[in-house]
């Protein structure tokens, strides 16, 4: 007979919808001000709906599937993108690296660059620095007292 289909909403679907009542009100607001940004946002908000309607209706689960996995893997690159451009240190094997600048504000020469590498505490995000080469340690924070374990 008829097989049931299951509709659920992926994360492509669920930032269409929150994007189109978002536009929805934003346009509600522009209501005293004109109409033109109004019936804009108004389209918009309209034609992610059908959109996200005919998404949910497809009998084409692999190809949705496809697109969901495009739009994940866009997001991702933009928010890595984002956190390699505006955090301070570095994510390399599960602790914050330091940027590889003294508090002074001068650059550490090639030799201590050589022999320390800069971490950032996880609890307080106090600099810190430790002797390279000595294998897996444990660190203590100078200023909290969080005792962490990473790889020199």
């Amino acid at each position: 007979m008829f097989q049931r289909q299951q509709r659920y909403l992926d994360e492509l679907n669920r930032t269409m919808l929150i994007t189109a009542l978002v536009l929805m009100i934003i346009s509600m607001f522009f209501f005293q001000f004109g109409t033109w940004p109004r019936y804009v946002f108004s389209a918009v908000s309209a034609a992610l709906l059908v959109l996200l309607v005919l998404r949910m209706t497809s009998r084409n689960q692999a190809k949705r599937n496809q697109e969901n996995l495009r739009f994940l893997t866009a997001v991702t690159a933009v928010r890595d993108w984002f956190r390699r451009t505006f955090r301070k240190g570095t994510y390399s094997g599960g602790t914050y690296q330091a940027p590889r600048v003294k508090k002074s504000g001068k650059n550490p020469s090639w030799s201590e660059m050589r022999q320390y590498k800069y971490l950032i505490c996880p609890q307080c995000t106090q600099r810190l620095r430790v002797p390279r080469g000595k294998g897996r340690i444990r660190v203590t924070c100078t200023n909290c007292g969080n005792v962490f374990e990473t790889k020199s």
